[in-house]
């Protein structure tokens, strides 16, 4: 198992509350070798969690902020240092970053902001340092994982989380409908690492997880997806 997915694993055991790796750790975890370098590890918890979240890694020692997006300026990367779990920037959060005081380039603080700060990321480098985690924040309803809750795609959760080795992980399927979106087919850090995932974990998805993932996909994209025909070819 690659070491920056047990030293998260070692941060998160004790926590108090559910975490599962997410991204291309996640579909190595599942396919049980490794078939390019990753830029950080992504965690996962629920939103009802969050505070939690927080706390748990600031009593660690972490720097804690809360990414903002701006679909003006997708290239920029911008986040809110939060000062305690219960700041209100948290009541509207997607993305959390933490960063130890080791993790370099040091964030720049934005002209003009007492706690907005510029993050300067390489694309192509890789992480070798466990000193930055980008921890999403998912939804649940009662026993399913809400993916699109407006389309109504769900996932039971027992068939969301899986284990490798007592380590928690998202399940390829879900993994692979996230990165459908198309912030993955086009910021310069996904675009290229996105088609190499997929092409590696299809053949070892399940019928049963090919079929939610092409269900899913249809009901995301009604005129289509590239995906689709693949998924189709492999369940044949």
């Amino acid at each position: 198992m690659d070491k920056m997915i047990q030293q998260g694993h070692e941060l998160f055991k004790d926590c108090g509350f559910s975490y599962y790796v997410c991204g291309g750790f996640a579909l190595e975890l599942f396919a049980g070798w490794a078939w390019r370098t990753h830029f950080d590890l992504d965690i996962s918890a629920f939103q009802e969690d969050k505070r939690k979240v927080a706390a748990h890694l600031m009593r660690a020692g972490w720097r804690v902020y809360k990414r903002v997006y701006n679909a003006s300026t997708p290239d920029i990367y911008t986040a809110i240092l939060l000062d305690s779990p219960e700041d209100e920037e948290l009541d509207t959060i997607r993305t959390l970053w933490a960063l130890k005081d080791s993790y370099t380039p040091e964030p720049k603080l934005v002209t003009g902001e007492t706690r907005t700060y510029e993050f300067t990321f390489t694309p192509g480098s890789s992480q070798s340092e466990f000193n930055f985690i980008e921890i999403v924040l998912d939804h649940k309803s009662a026993d399913h994982f809400v993916l699109n809750k407006d389309k109504g795609i769900v996932r039971e959760l027992s068939k969301a989380i899986l284990y490798a080795d007592g380590m928690p992980y998202m399940a390829p399927e879900l993994v692979l409908f996230l990165k459908s979106h198309q912030v993955y087919s086009t910021n310069v850090f996904h675009k290229e690492k996105t088609p190499q995932d997929f092409s590696e974990v299809l053949p070892l998805l399940p019928q049963e997880s090919r079929q939610w993932l092409t269900e899913a996909l249809a009901t995301a994209y009604p005129d289509g997806y590239e995906w689709l025909e693949k998924l189709l070819t492999a369940s044949n």
